[in-house]
């Protein structure tokens, strides 16, 4: 079984490869399992995180 830990890994890595680090902001958003809100320079956000039904990162991205 996967540890919480792993997935939490896995989330962090999905983002490095998808964004330049130093130009967003992330902050823990326990609402979503291994979640994480991403703002960038211009105020937009999304939410990345472990999606438990499919075993994979999934994200959200902000509604205009």
């Amino acid at each position: 079984m996967v540890s919480l830990e792993e997935n939490e890994t896995k989330v962090m890595e999905w983002i490095e490869d998808h964004f330049v680090i130093n130009e967003i902001e992330i902050e823990d958003f326990p609402f979503f399992p291994c979640g994480k809100l991403i703002r960038d320079k211009n105020e937009e956000a999304m939410i990345v995180f472990w999606c438990v039904i499919y075993g994979r990162v999934d994200y959200r991205l902000q509604e205009a």
